[in-house]
């Protein structure tokens, strides 16, 4: 009998398409795999929202390594008036002693945007004289009392920023507050909603 090649060369053909096609179907699962990974890793960094949020303005403030004197957004308590204020024991213009105002604290508070959607972020930036290297805790005004809230800033160059979220909306109040010197900032208002 003659061995027939014919069935023999078909038989190897076979197994070489079963072999290919198993490695397509291997390759295939592993890419899967591979890019719900990649996915899932691109949505817990913030990766895929970059590109809905490229109408918003960046976000991230590069210093330019010059020494500054002060924010532009706040006057130098210097350039007042030089003449004492009643709340520093002058008199009034009417020669009587004035009402006695709080004194001022050395911390001065700013945020913006003043209105924001729950969640959003609102910038808390500000001055604090003679504070150099000190940390700042952030209080919310919240059922008639201060309370921490869990954000801090650290005072460099008499300066300091950071930034809060909160998802309760209504009129909020916020202010900084050094704990080593019991000095508080003015509150500032902001509306979440």
């Amino acid at each position: 009998m003659a061995r027939d090649d014919r069935d023999d060369e078909s038989g190897w053909g076979r197994q070489l398409l079963v072999v290919l096609g198993v490695l397509v179907a291997v390759a295939l699962v592993i890419g899967g795999v591979v890019s719900v990974i990649a996915l899932g890793a691109a949505r817990v960094t913030g990766i895929d929202s970059a590109q809905t949020r490229a109408t918003q303005k960046p976000s991230l403030y590069i210093p330019s390594g010059k020494p500054s004197v002060g924010l532009d957004e706040y006057p130098a308590p210097s350039s007042k008036a030089a003449s004492p204020s009643p709340a520093q024991g002058g008199a009034s213009p009417s020669g009587k002693p004035g009402p006695k105002k709080k004194k001022a604290t050395g911390i001065t508070l700013q945020a913006f945007p003043q209105r924001v959607s729950a969640g959003q972020r609102i910038n808390l930036t500000g001055v604090y004289r003679g504070g150099e290297g000190a940390r700042l805790q952030v209080e919310r005004f919240d059922a008639g009392r201060w309370s921490d809230f869990p954000v801090g800033a650290s005072v460099s160059g008499g300066q300091f920023t950071t930034y809060i979220t909160t998802s309760r909306g209504g009129k909020q109040q916020f202010r900084v507050v050094d704990p080593l010197s019991d000095k508080v900032s003015n509150p500032v208002k902001v509306t979440v909603g």
